[in-house]
């Protein structure tokens, strides 16, 4: 297999992309990602693990053949969010995959002019696909294994006019295995699109978290109203423990509330931008596979959102808290920001709560999960922006001018603008 990195820069987080069969580094030169390396790995003639060191988060872009590539050598990384795109976990099948005879026929009869015309078909016809030859590519094909392995995905992205994996087995292939989303397009997506939606830019959140420092008590009433009944909640099921880790502190509203309670509680305090001496500077994802210690609770108010993979973490969460130890969270769910998403902003990848429920690990036992609706009313759109400044928590850059935003932004009855949160509460009790 070979591996090569397209963009390098020391970042300490890296986007993994393993390409399609007959593509090389060259189809994602022009990617991006903000606080991340790139590295691309092709020809899977021979699927050995890349050799990657030195990250403390990977994401995971596989695309085609390199879905099942990427479960078979990429599994012993630090992954974080992992991302199928146009491919499925057993890529030759008549149910699942590509059709078997079609897969045999164009191994088979594989040449010059059947794969320029394959490679129209994926919407690559321009795509360099390096210095193989038709015999190497067709040996890859042969040799590849195609059983299913165990393998964790967050995301499977499926084109509507996909020619080659067709849609229908993919759905099938995907159905309550991980988040699906349906796009436009040929089996040659817009991979930039796909990493600026789904891929968190965690010095963006970082610095609108900084700055929004200041204000954010005076401005975060949602926040409060949030961090109040999970409070409530934690009390319901018994709030005792001798230990607690707190992830993403901000201001430590929610500390000073539990923390009154469990005066005699070792209370660690962790945040991607610490606001007090007290907190440790930690970007949770990252931070917390390496934790070896164990908690009686792990508690999170509005901060899970802000990860690149929920899943990967609340397993993290299971494998860190004591047996009887609760995991005490919030996030928010989909229709958060949906006035910002109608005006044209791209929102955060929230998570339902039926998916949420999909991904609590099997050793964690269900206390509590539901959502509400809070709706906070402006006079103006320009009213809204200054509310998110404030508390920073709008984490995501957008291509539209804030102008065009503005003049997007719809109005409720009486000309009012208003401003959706909806926040998921989610409490475990490990087994």
């Amino acid at each position: 297999m070979k591996l090569c990195y397209t963009h390098k820069e020391s970042n300490s987080r890296l986007l993994l992309v393993y390409a399609g069969w007959s593509t090389d580094e060259s189809a994602f030169a022009a990617l991006r990602c903000p606080g991340y390396d790139i590295a691309v790995a092709s020809d899977y003639s021979e699927l050995l693990p890349p050799e990657i060191t030195g990250y403390s988060e990977i994401v995971l872009l596989a695309w085609s053949l390199g879905v099942h590539a990427a479960e078979l050598t990429a599994a012993r990384l630090p992954l974080t969010l992992t991302i199928a795109v146009c491919g499925t976990p057993t890529p030759v099948s008549d149910l699942t995959g590509i059709p078997e005879a079609i897969w045999h026929a164009t191994a088979e009869g594989l040449s010059e002019a059947s794969l320029t015309k394959f490679r129209r078909r994926m919407g690559a016809a321009s795509m360099n696909r390096g210095d193989r030859s038709i015999e190497s590519l067709r040996a890859e094909l042969l040799a590849f294994p195609t059983d299913a392995v165990p393998f964790r995905w967050d995301r499977a992205i499926i084109a509507s006019d996909d020619r080659i994996f067709p849609p229908a087995n993919q759905l099938r292939a995907w159905q309550g295995r991980a988040e699906i989303t349906e796009i436009a397009g040929p089996h040659t997506p817009d991979f930039q699109q796909i990493v600026d939606r789904f891929v968190i830019n965690k010095q963006l959140v970082g610095s609108r978290f900084a700055k929004g420092l200041p204000t954010y008590d005076g401005a975060a009433d949602v926040q409060h109203r949030i961090a109040d009944h999970l409070f409530s909640l934690w009390q319901k099921h018994g709030l005792q423990t001798s230990s607690v880790l707190e992830i993403g502190v901000g201001s430590g509203y929610f500390t000073s509330l539990y923390s009154r309670k469990l005066r005699n509680a070792a209370i660690t305090l962790w945040d991607i931008v610490p606001a007090s001496d007290r907190v440790i500077e930690a970007d949770a994802e990252a931070a917390l596979p390496t934790v070896s210690e164990h908690f009686g609770a792990i508690v999170s108010a509005s901060t899970m959102q802000w990860f690149n993979s929920p899943a990967a973490f609340l397993l993290q969460v299971a494998r860190v808290l004591e047996p009887g130890g609760v995991a005490v969270l919030s996030t928010f769910g989909p229709e958060t920001f949906g006035e910002l998403s109608r005006a044209g902003v791209v929102g955060l990848p929230y998570l339902s709560e039926s998916s949420l429920r999909r991904i609590v690990p099997a050793d964690m036992e269900i206390l509590e999960l539901h959502s509400g609706l809070i709706v906070k009313s402006f006079a103006e759109p320009i009213e809204v922006f200054r509310h998110l400044q404030a508390t920073g928590v709008n984490g995501r850059r957008s291509e539209r001018p804030l102008s065009e935003i503005i003049a997007s932004y719809p109005r409720a009855a009486g000309g009012r603008c208003e401003l959706t949160y909806q926040p998921v509460y989610l409490l475990l009790r490990k087994r």
